[in-house]
């Protein structure tokens, strides 16, 4: 599996169209973000397992050129793959600063006063 950073010009774009969608979907699920966040990856990646099942199977298809139709993994392979995948320094780049813009924790201006002023 050649690592995401490695496509260049026609071949990236032709990469990024095809995972755009279903890396957006686990990157921004609330659980996933906060594990990134966190830098807990193992936990990152088991949670991407369990919620996003379909998406995990399109992006693994598609970074090893086999149709998601054909594309068969097993338990020795998947982590590794992830994990590959997951210390891609150019994708986590991509995508978390992508989360920390989506993600916010808290609402409204900090300095603002909520209380409720006297009568």
């Amino acid at each position: 599996m050649k690592k995401i950073s490695e496509y260049k010009n026609e071949e990236a774009l032709d990469l990024l169209a095809d995972i755009i969608e279903p890396a957006a979907a686990i990157f921004s699920d609330k659980n996933i973000a906060e594990l990134m966040r966190g830098k807990k990856k193992m936990a990152a990646v088991s949670a991407a397992i369990k919620s996003h099942k379909q998406e995990v199977i399109k992006i693994l298809a598609r970074l090893n050129d086999t149709p998601v139709e054909e594309y068969q993994c097993n338990i020795f392979s998947l982590p590794t793959a992830l994990l590959e995948i997951l210390n891609d320094e150019g994708l986590l780049g991509f995508f978390t600063a992508s989360v920390r813009k989506n993600t916010k924790t808290s609402g409204g201006n900090p300095t603002e006063n909520t209380e409720e002023s006297e009568k």
